[in-house]
């Protein structure tokens, strides 16, 4: 995978909270995107990008590596629930008005198959609820090339801050 994207070496490297709440939330998702605002630090780890944000859905690009199989040689569980938290959360965060940020606060995943660590993946998260206090999405992960279902999830986050036009 080339890696055009920007991430955080410290902890000083982040966009404050204020940076982050100054636009709205797609907005900020396209700066993570031109990589003008770091990347999560997550996404280095678990090998996957933000390749696209709009209103309501947010789309990654990865594959799993060698280093996230487990003892039978696919990918461990926790490769899926990482990155469909992050991009499902990051749905939220496309829904989100100036002033507010957001917080998961639980998701639940289903691994509907294996994954062969090396398999290139897209990864959708959809926003379905936007309100005051919780935003809720979903996601997919499928294969880039054989479009087949790999995991599927939901997840709820705590939106806060005041809202600002």
């Amino acid at each position: 995978m080339t890696d055009p994207a920007y991430f955080a070496e410290n902890a000083d490297d982040f966009l404050t909270r204020d940076e982050v709440t100054s636009v709205d939330g797609v907005t900020y998702l396209q700066k993570i995107i031109d990589g003008s605002a770091p990347h999560p630090t997550v996404a280095k780890i678990m090998n996957f990008r933000v390749i696209g944000a709009e209103y309501g859905k947010v789309t990654f690009r990865g594959f799993p590596l060698h280093e996230q199989s487990n003892a039978f040689g696919s990918t461990q569980g926790g490769w899926y629930g990482m990155v469909l938290d992050s991009c499902m959360s990051m749905a939220v965060i496309s829904g989100l008005k100036k002033g507010q940020f957001q917080s998961t606060i639980e998701y639940k995943i289903n691994l509907i198959r294996a994954i062969k660590p090396g398999t290139e993946l897209t990864i959708t998260g959809l926003l379905t609820h936007i309100g005051r206090s919780t935003g809720v999405a979903t996601g997919e992960i499928r294969g880039t090339e054989d479009g087949k279902l790999y995991g599927q999830g939901s997840c709820t986050c705590f939106i806060q801050g005041e809202a600002r036009d």
